[in-house]
């Protein structure tokens, strides 16, 4: 098993929703990738177990995190803190390609990267 994955390789997208695929799990830490169309977003929640990092690799959009609600574009990361209510938005004229990382991750038969191609796994 490879431990490289090529983001570029990964990202698609659709009009309907926002693509979301699993790309590494294990009990310490998991990360998804979140390919959104302009305008699409993900509704405000929380975590109550999990830290969780977002980095934006292409975009632009928003990044809501409790009361703060940041504009990114490429190359810049929110940070999450467990219990924190957090959203995403894409900005309307662009699309948003987001790759987190949560921690505590999650026990899984199969762990490391695990590209899950299915694009809607929550």
């Amino acid at each position: 098993m490879s431990n490289l994955l090529s983001i570029g390789d990964l990202t698609e997208f659709r009009e309907a929703r926002r693509i979301k695929k699993r790309l590494i799990l294990t009990e310490n830490m998991s990360s998804e990738l979140l390919c959104y169309e302009p305008g699409q977003g993900t509704a405000v929640h929380h975590h109550v177990k999990e830290d969780e990092v977002f980095y934006c690799i292409e975009g632009s959009g928003t990044i809501s995190v409790d009361d703060e609600v940041y504009e990114v574009t490429a190359n810049q990361l929110v940070f999450a803190p467990v219990t924190s209510h957090h959203g995403i938005q894409a900005a309307n004229d662009s699309r948003f390609v987001v790759i987190y990382f949560r921690s505590p991750g999650r026990k899984a038969a199969r762990t490391g990267i695990v590209v899950d191609t299915d694009g809607d796994e929550d």
